[in-house]
């Protein structure tokens, strides 16, 4: 089997990004995931290639948007994708990771501190959030946002990042879809 660091080089090239300087802050991410998944059910079973299946998608984000400041909420962020990777990618941008569960929670501030990644994490389902949210872009993988679509329409954002299946369509603009393998990225306009 091919290592971490090879895997994520193809995975740079396939998706035609640049690849970082450094590639070790992402194999410390997917080793300490790896770890937490024995015990907390971070990840399921099928997205155990975790480079080709998360991370590489997650990276599609850096196809539309280029800019280094961008202010990101990411909803339901789980073990942290796509918010942990494109905050490990691109450090400036600033970030606010949206989790109610408490154990994904636990490991979201714990691998931010170990990366030395300064984000905010709330940890509140995002109807239980009182306070006004405003940012550049949403990000969103595998979750069902179509319960969330009025408290998305509260959020004062420009573009959803949506990862997600190629026939799942929201009702807001899409001005673009890449396709990747079998991921299917949708960023709309808000």
């Amino acid at each position: 089997m091919r290592d971490l660091k090879t895997r994520l080089e193809k995975a740079f090239k396939r998706v035609d990004i640049p690849k970082p300087e450094s590639l070790q802050p992402f194999e410390e991410y997917i080793n300490t995931l790896t770890q937490w998944n024995r015990s907390i059910a971070l990840i399921s079973k099928r997205e155990e290639n975790i480079v080709n299946h998360l991370v590489a998608p997650s990276l599609l984000f850096f196809k539309v948007f280029k800019k280094d400041n961008l202010k990101i909420i990411d909803i339901g962020s789980g073990a942290g994708f796509p918010a942990v990777i494109l905050k490990i990618y691109k450090p400036t941008l600033s970030i606010t990771m949206i989790e109610p569960n408490h154990k994904k929670t636990a490991f979201l501030r714990y691998i931010c501190s170990k990366l030395n990644l300064k984000c905010s994490i709330i940890d509140k389902r995002l109807e239980e959030i009182d306070e006004e949210l405003i940012c550049d872009v949403i990000t969103a993988r595998a979750i069902n946002l179509r319960n969330m679509i009025d408290e998305i329409k509260k959020i004062r954002a420009g573009h959803l990042f949506y990862l997600t299946s190629k026939d799942n369509q929201l009702d807001f603009d899409l001005k673009q879809e890449i396709l990747f393998k079998n991921h299917c990225a949708k960023i709309y306009t808000l």
